[in-house]
C-alpha cells in the first residue's frame, strides 16, 4: 500500500516534508511504522530532517506526544497549511556546492560564498538556482532563456547573467561558455 511506501521514503530521507490533515492520519502512520519495526526511525527522521506539518493543534497533538514539533499554520485551513509549507521550504531548504571560489550555499533568496552573504533579485536568483542545480554542467542559452522567461524576465539572459556576476562576491563563479551558454565554475 501507500503507507509502507511513505514510511520507506521517510526513513530513507527522501522527503523534505510530510503534511498531516487529521490526528487519525498521524496515528495510522505511526502504527503502520511500528508494525514494520520502523517507528523509532520515522520518529528520528522527523526530529532531524523531515519536517512534519499539521493542519491544526488537534492534528499536531499526537506528533507532539511523540516528541516531534510540527509546523502549524495560524489559520487551521488547508490553504494556510500549503502556504506555510511552501514558505518554510523556501526559507529553510539549502543547496550547497563546493567551487573554486569557495563553499557556495543557497538558502531561500540568499547566497553565501564562504563567509560572504548576498541577497539576489528574483531573476538573478532563478538563474543562479538553475546553474547551481547543474553543478558545473553547461546550461544552454535556450534553456536559461526559457527558465528566465517563466519569471517574466523575458530574453535578457546576458544582462541578468552580468547582474548576477556583479551581485556575487566572486564574479568568476559564473562562467560564459562561448556559443553554448553558462556554467557554475566549480
Amino acid at each position: 500500500g501507500r503507507l509502507p511506501r511513505l514510511i520507506d521514503a521517510i526513513c530513507a530521507g527522501q522527503l523534505d516534508c510530510v503534511t498531516f490533515t487529521s490526528a487519525p492520519a498521524v496515528d495510522a502512520l505511526f502504527s503502520t511504522a511500528a508494525e514494520a519495526g520502523l517507528e523509532d526511525q520515522v520518529t528520528e527522521r522527523f526530529r532531524s530532517g523531515t519536517i512534519a506539518a499539521a493542519v491544526g493543534p488537534v492534528t499536531a497533538q499526537p506528533l507532539l506526544d511523540a516528541g516531534i514539533t510540527p509546523i502549524v499554520p495560524e489559520r487551521f485551513r488547508m490553504g494556510a497549511l500549503i502556504r506555510l509549507v511552501c514558505d518554510h521550504l523556501a526559507e529553510h531548504s539549502v543547496h550547497q556546492v563546493a567551487t573554486r571560489s569557495g563553499h557556495v550555499e543557497l538558502r531561500g533568496r540568499s547566497v553565501r560564498v564562504d563567509e560572504v552573504r548576498v541577497d539576489l533579485a528574483p531573476a538573478q536568483l532563478v538563474l543562479f538556482r538553475a546553474l547551481l542545480g547543474a553543478k558545473g554542467a553547461v546550461l544552454s542559452r535556450d534553456a536559461l532563456t526559457a527558465t528566465l522567461a517563466r519569471t517574466g524576465a523575458g530574453h535578457a539572459l546576458d544582462m541578468n547573467a552580468n547582474r548576477l556576476r556583479k551581485a556575487l562576491p566572486d564574479a568568476g563563479l559564473i562562467e560564459t561558455v562561448v556559443k553554448r551558454g553558462y556554467r557554475l565554475h566549480v
